[in-house]
């Protein structure tokens, strides 16, 4: 699957289903009681509409438990698919957007489509000309919306935004990049994919978080995928994918400038040591990236032939960024010991002689 899924039932208002499993859309015996959290629903699961025929239908969206990306969990803004959905009759619909809005100062104002094109136009060109495209992003915030319009106008092969002003980082929802969901993306735009499966971190030996607080914002990717792996359900799954490496508990390292619920929960789950909170300060993260790196090619732990085969001005970079853990450590505030520590966990070859998935 490529994204969570969700079951939807749509039936008329005033018509209630049966009891039984086979008269009701969730398949569950309501007439005896239901076992905890059989099912999870919310008043943001339903929503009353008007279709087009005029007639009132319930709407109800439920998180589908046969899917292998979510299993019945739902995201922040997935658990409430329901709730949102247009409804003429009012409800959220009264409070979409009817106009393009600018930040000024410190609040959100109305504007006309004339006055935000011409801002985003000139803007954009502006940068053009004086930076390149080089450093300038897209970001289309919703929930796969911006995505579907830009496949669809590419699909065409229609000129649209992203060619004109030559962009090469795009992001919607979840993502970082457009996937492959739109032809030739990465050949004709440069705009490259997320290469990585959901099940990715069921596998990892360690996984790296930099700056998300992802029990709080109830991310699937980490209820689903994370947790599995920290409370170690996955490791026959490990064994048998990669036969020949040891297999052993799975660690998290945490980037991040405070303490979050995400870090409490991760150490409940796999034990406190095998999470590492590097806390750097603030806007410092460039530089504990650097530190890692130069500390990392010292050790020779980094993939010489992978290097070589697929990257270019990799020893160019390294004398960029070349930074001694002890200034990594005074700009960053992480103790050295730290910084080695995350270091050896991420990086350092396993007994087996396999390098930490």
């Amino acid at each position: 699957a490529c994204g969570c899924g969700y079951n939807v039932s749509y039936w008329p208002l005033n018509v209630e289903d049966g009891r039984a499993p086979t008269q009701n859309a969730l398949g569950l015996d309501f007439r005896t009681q239901l076992s905890p959290l059989s099912i999870v629903m919310t008043p943001a699961m339903q929503n009353t509409i008007t279709d087009k025929d005029g007639r009132r239908y319930n709407i109800m969206v439920v998180p589908d438990k046969t899917c292998s990306v979510n299993r019945g969990l739902s995201s922040t803004r997935g658990g409430q698919l329901a709730k949102v959905m247009y409804n003429p009759d009012g409800g959220v619909a009264k409070e979409r957007m009817r106009s393009p809005r600018v930040y000024l100062s410190d609040q959100w104002m109305d504007t006309s489509w004339d006055d935000a094109l011409a801002l985003y136009a000139g803007l954009t060109k502006k940068i053009l000309d004086r930076d390149g495209p080089a450093v300038l992003a897209f970001d289309c915030f919703d929930h796969g919306g911006a995505g579907r319009r830009l496949r669809k106008h590419m699909g065409h092969g229609q000129a649209d935004v992203h060619r004109a002003s030559r962009r090469r980082s795009c992001a919607f929802h979840n993502r970082p990049a457009l996937q492959l969901r739109v032809p030739r993306h990465r050949e004709d735009m440069g705009i490259c994919e997320l290469n990585t499966s959901y099940e990715d971190a069921e596998l990892s030996d360690v996984i790296t978080a930099i700056g998300c607080n992802s029990y709080e914002t109830q991310t699937t990717y980490f209820l689903a995928h994370w947790l599995p792996n920290l409370q170690r359900q996955t490791i026959d799954k490990r064994k048998q994918r990669f036969s020949g490496e040891r297999v052993v508990a799975t660690k998290i390292i945490f980037v991040d400038t405070r303490r979050t619920t995400t870090i409490a929960i991760s150490e409940h789950v796999a034990g406190k040591p095998h999470v590492l909170h590097l806390d750097i300060e603030p806007g410092t993260d460039i530089a504990l990236f650097d530190g890692m790196l130069t500390y990392v090619v010292d050790q020779g732990w980094h993939d010489k032939e992978f290097i070589a085969q697929y990257t270019n001005g990799f020893d160019d970079a390294l004398k960029t960024t070349r930074l001694s853990l002890d200034e990594t450590s005074r700009i960053t505030g992480v103790p050295v010991e730290r910084l080695k520590h995350a270091a050896e966990w991420a990086y350092k070859p396993k007994a087996s002689g396999h390098r930490p998935r």
